[in-house]
């Protein structure tokens, strides 16, 4: 009975350290998982991210450009304006034949900066998406780490419990196999008889 009783307090221990370290391994690949997930988000993110800022540089650059192009359609008018009034004579440095070209002048200079306003405006717009992405990065990040570290208390925490029930099942075999040797050495002593005699009552 001693025996037996060894061999199932050992196999309940084992069983118990088994399932304990099951479930602690168990939590840190769930957080490890959980992390590397995270951190993939983050990775698209941050190339998202990426994409977004060329996407602003490059908008930026085109409006430079158009912008410059603008500018020399509007000499290239204005030129054009001057060679026809001065084949008719018309004197280009005062009076209506100037006001002509300086009006030709402002309205090209006015779709130039329209055109560099609207591709700056869209560049900024590139750019808060690239923010966005950026912010969303970190977040995965951060959220990554807290599932990891929330593995490892998950896991911790496993192996307490696991500790204490393990103490329990030990603690209730060794009172049990107490209780049982105590009744088998007690008796009660009657008179008569051979001096001495003791009688165990079941």
């Amino acid at each position: 009975m001693c025996d037996f009783g060894i061999t199932a307090l050992v196999t309940s221990i084992v069983a118990t350290a088994v399932s304990t370290t099951m479930g602690v391994v168990s939590s840190v690949q769930q957080g490890k998982a959980q992390q590397a997930q995270y951190n993939y988000q983050a990775e698209v993110a941050r190339n998202n991210a990426k994409i977004a800022q060329a996407n602003a540089d490059q908008q930026r650059q085109e409006g430079i450009e158009e912008s410059r192009l603008q500018r020399i359609k509007t000499l290239q008018a204005i030129g054009k304006q001057q060679t026809a009034m001065a084949a008719n004579g018309i004197d280009i440095s005062s009076g209506t034949a100037l006001d002509i070209i300086e009006d030709t002048s402002a309205m090209g200079e006015l779709d130039a900066l329209t055109t560099r306003y609207n591709s700056e405006t869209q560049a900024i717009a590139y750019e808060q998406q690239a923010n966005n992405f950026t912010n969303q990065a970190n977040l995965d990040v951060f959220a990554g780490e807290n599932a990891y570290r929330s593995g490892v208390t998950n896991a911790i925490s496993t192996g307490v419990n696991g500790l204490g029930n393990a103490a329990s099942v030990a603690g209730k075999w060794y009172s049990g196999n107490s209780i049982g040797n105590n009744r088998k050495t007690s008796g009660t002593k009657v008179s008569g008889g051979i001096s001495g005699d003791l009688i165990t009552f079941a």
